[in-house]
């Protein structure tokens, strides 16, 4: 190779990643003509394609790649049960009330023909499940959140157990969760603001 003289730094390094650069050097350290330190240091500096086309990193690549489609997949199944279809997909919340935790938990809703669950892809984790057949009502309220006001939605179901929900689109989700459970749902007053 022919040493060229570059234009500037962004060409040098698209030499550098394009064509790559090989160091082989030893280095012995020495004191007063004694040696005390030997190093003897091999690189190879190159982007990844310009690695794989010779051969270098061919196992990490294919390690590295294998392991994205598994996370990949992991991350995409989502808990259906048998004869499970999902009517609708949302980002939302739901607000966690445990102990000394109170926070709002992040992740997709689904609406199904069974059920209504939060799913947080990462980590993998049902965040909220109820089956439609427990839900008994459904209440639209107005909540201060710093300087704005949210909607959120109360879901009662189980034993007078209430869970407040917050998604993107309120009207479309009570559209179709009451539709979903076949008009058994109604306006329920939660008795708390």
């Amino acid at each position: 190779m022919k040493p060229v003289r570059e234009n500037s730094i962004v060409e040098l390094l698209d030499k550098l990643l394009d064509k790559g650069l090989m160091l082989d050097a030893d280095l012995i350290i020495s004191v007063a003509g004694v040696p005390l330190i030997g190093i003897k240091l091999r690189a190879a500096l190159a982007g990844i394609e310009t690695m794989l086309e010779y051969g270098m990193m061919e196992a990490w690549d294919r390690d590295t790649r294998e392991w994205y489609e598994r996370e990949m997949e992991k991350r995409e199944d989502i808990p259906l049960m048998e004869n499970e279809a999902v009517s609708l997909r949302t980002f939302g919340s739901v607000w966690h009330n445990q102990g000394i935790i109170h926070c709002w938990r992040p992740g997709f809703w689904y609406l199904t023909n069974k059920r209504l669950f939060l799913w947080s892809k990462e980590p993998a984790e049902m965040l909220f499940e109820v089956f439609l057949d427990k839900i008994e009502g459904i209440m639209t309220n107005r909540e201060p959140h710093l300087r704005n006001i949210e909607k959120e939605i109360y879901l009662k179901y189980g034993c007078d157990e209430i869970a407040r929900v917050r998604v993107s689109n309120i009207i479309e989700f009570k559209e179709i969760l009451k539709r979903v459970s076949e008009g058994r749902l109604g306006e329920i007053d939660v008795g708390f603001s």
